[in-house]
């Protein structure tokens, strides 16, 4: 009878032991499979990121284009104003009546000259 212990106890023991050996190789697959599935989602996150920047990097590329030609629009304006105030300064300093101030009337061609090239390019 206790031989036949022995051999069941080494049987049940023998199958416990190869039990928890399973478990051990399935658990450590499973993490496997947990890892390289988070590896593939993490690289699909960073292509999609990659994608994204290199679409904004292209509108961003557009929209300082936009930003150079508003300076470039705004330093004529300016321009335009600071010529507009020397000229209303003397105007001002004038003694001849308005309509015959060598200021106004140069000011006036010039303004009749650039309405004309402005028609042309519209």
């Amino acid at each position: 009878m206790e031989t036949i212990s022995i051999i069941l106890n080494f049987i049940l023991a023998s199958g416990l032991l190869g039990t928890l050996i399973f478990f051990k190789s399935k658990k450590r697959k499973e993490a496997a499979e947990a890892d390289s599935a988070e590896i593939k989602n993490t690289e699909q996150v960073v292509a999609i990121q990659s994608e994204q920047i290199t679409r904004l990097d292209g509108r961003v590329e557009k929209l300082e284009a936009k930003v150079d030609k508003l300076e470039i629009i705004i330093e004529h304006k300016d321009v335009e104003i600071n010529q507009g105030r020397r000229i209303i300064r003397q105007a001002y300093k004038c003694k001849t009546p308005p309509e015959e101030c060598p200021v106004l009337l140069l000011q006036k061609e010039l303004n009749q000259k650039k309405d004309k090239s402005h028609d042309k390019r519209h």
